[in-house]
């Protein structure tokens, strides 16, 4: 943890008690009620209100809500023990029917381990193959990154940072610990966001994951690293309802966690529910079980858990383990961005080195917005599970609760969903590439040709370079073999390709005798828009790369088609 700050604020009081057999820390006199589902508009959802204050100890009142969720917060009178004015009342949900359930607000902690010296340059991203990742996406507009933390640094409400300065990019949303601006007076928040998303190839301190992409910051740890869950709750609705109010998808980082209760979860099911992802760090209590948030990974689709590692790949000893690590990323000593200002006499200003699985958490955050932005497609499920299928084993096994999946690999997660078209050579180059337009099986009028040499994907393949087949099935590019010399008159003619295709959706191979094969009948087949946008980008792209000369002959070369309809050498 980082060591306690000059309070410029009260924080929170924290308490410790019993609670669902586990011994947890709280906000002192505070609960959070659930209420009821079925209250019809303002006058229900008031009724609902003055019910649960009614079953509340008198002097009780609203702190913050009802949410949209119907989450209400509210503050107990400064009566008895705080812990025991707090535990005594949550049973009051069985006796009102206007409430679902009663809670404490457990207290995270950000997931930080302290050290002392500043590492001259970031060793993370290196590890994880960064550099390789930068050549395809660096962050898109399309997908938003949500920092759920103790905030940004921040002079006069101004971003203030030369790593995370750019207001047209960094959103300032709710602080939920003083309220106004999330201006970090603890460190954690800042140098959290710059591992995420500090400005990189800026000739100024160092880059983070993605450099592109738009980020939401709210604050929910104060001074000392303690929040709420109800804060955390609060900060995951508002980030994902902006996601949704803006057409984005939007990964929510928080290194932070701690006990489970029905709020957090709820939370992480409303952002999941969305499309959304919340990345967690899994908890620094040294092999310690995985902490909440983090934990719902295994239950719910859009969390994922994420472990700490060292240099060479080694479990760093802080990092929890448990089913529920989904992966692990560089987390001991991190070089990242901090506040301009003094937040504590132990931390230098503007860039240190800090260590946790909070510094792992949002390298992976920081990448899984690098997937969205090159997938746009992608649900928060495939982006999971490309992180997982695509991340390095550190062991025999394909799982460890050490390790979970593996060591994330930022390039092979960018990867992750290509479409891979292989490419051959006939004689000493590769033979042309035709893209078909429908016309009749006796010729093939091409729109787009590229003599060789070519750098290009065949999508027509033939056995002779001076012919291309017409489709043999519904499909706006003709991949199929044949020894048809064009114009000429079918015979003997069948498609190799064996579908449903990738590439052409065919439902069956078609040969001679078909009634496709009739060179009378004109085939016009539907149009495929996505095959169509390909067939688009390729023609500026021959433009390009016509006038590349044959380096080799008998080779075989690979490119890929993204999910964008862009074709890539591997």
């Amino acid at each position: 943890m980082l060591e306690e700050n000059p309070a410029e604020n009260t924080g929170v009081e924290v308490v410790a008690g019993e609670f669902q057999d586990e011994s947890v820390r709280f906000v002192a006199r505070r609960l959070i009620v659930q209420l009821a589902e079925g209250a019809a508009g303002e006058e229900g959802v008031a009724g609902q209100v003055a019910e649960a204050l009614a079953a509340l100890p008198p002097g009780t009142v609203v702190v913050r809500g009802p949410s949209a969720t119907g989450r209400l917060v509210v503050a107990l009178p400064e009566t008895g023990s705080a812990a025991d004015t707090v535990l005594s009342n949550v049973g009051v949900a069985e006796t009102t029917p206007a409430i679902e359930y009663v809670e404490p607000d457990v207290v995270d902690r950000a997931q930080i381990v302290p050290n002392d010296p500043r590492f001259a340059q970031q060793w993370g991203p290196a590890a994880v193959g960064a550099q390789a990742a930068w050549d395809l996406q660096t962050g898109a507009s399309n997908v938003l990154i949500g920092i759920i933390d103790s905030g940004i640094s921040l002079s006069a409400d101004v971003l203030d940072h030369d790593d995370l300065r750019d207001a047209g990019r960094i959103t300032l949303g709710t602080d939920f610990v003083d309220g106004g601006t999330p201006r970090d007076l603890n460190g954690h928040g800042t140098h959290v966001a710059g591992i995420a998303a500090a400005a990189g190839n800026n000739a100024t301190g160092v880059a983070g994951m993605n450099w592109g992409s738009p980020v939401y910051v709210c604050r929910t740890l104060d001074a000392n690293g303690n929040g709420g869950s109800a804060d955390f709750a609060d900060a995951v609705e508002e980030i994902t309802d902006y996601a949704v109010a803006h057409g984005l998808k939007a990964v929510i980082n928080y290194s932070g966690g701690g006990a489970n209760n029905n709020t957090k979860q709820a939370a992480c099911q409303y952002a999941s529910d969305r499309g959304m992802l919340v990345v967690a760090a899994a908890g620094n209590d040294g092999a310690g079980p995985v902490i909440w948030p983090a934990a719902y990974s295994t239950s719910i689709v859009g969390v994922v858990a994420v472990g700490s590692t060292d240099p060479g790949d080694v479990i760093s000893s802080f990092s929890n383990v448990g089913p529920e690590v989904t992966v692990v990323a560089p987390g001991r000593n991190i070089l990242s961005t901090l506040p301009t200002y003094s937040v504590s006499p132990t931390l230098p200003l503007n860039y240190g080195s800090l260590s946790g699985t909070s510094m792992a958490t949002p390298l992976v955050a920081g990448l899984a917005a690098l997937m969205w932005s090159r997938h746009p497609g992608h649900t928060n499920a495939k982006i999971k599970q490309c992180l997982q299928d695509s991340a390095v084993k550190l062991g025999a096994a394909a799982f460890d609760n050490s390790w979970g999946h593996g060591r994330v690999d930022a390039r092979a997660a960018l990867t992750c969903g290509d479409l891979i078209v292989p490419i051959t050579r006939l004689g000493s180059c590769p033979s042309r590439i035709a893209v078909c337009e429908p016309s009749t099986l006796v010729s093939c009028r091409t729109f787009l040709q590229v003599n060789c040499p070519t750098r290009l994907p065949v999508l027509c393949p033939t056995t002779r370079i001076g012919c291309v087949t017409d489709l043999r099935c519904p499909s706006m590019i003709t991949v199929c073999v044949s020894d048809l010399r064009c114009p000429s008159v079918v015979a003997g003619c069948q498609s190799t390709l064996r579908c449903p295709s990738v590439v052409d959706g065919c439902q069956s191979s078609l040969g001679c005798g078909s009634e496709l094969c009739n060179p009378t009948i004109p085939v016009r087949p539907p149009v495929d828009p996505i095959l169509h946008e390909i067939v688009n980008r390729l023609s500026d792209l021959e433009r390009r790369v016509s006038g590349e000369a044959s380096t080799s002959q008998g080779e075989a070369e690979w490119f890929y088609v993204d999910d964008d309809g862009d074709v890539h050498e591997v």
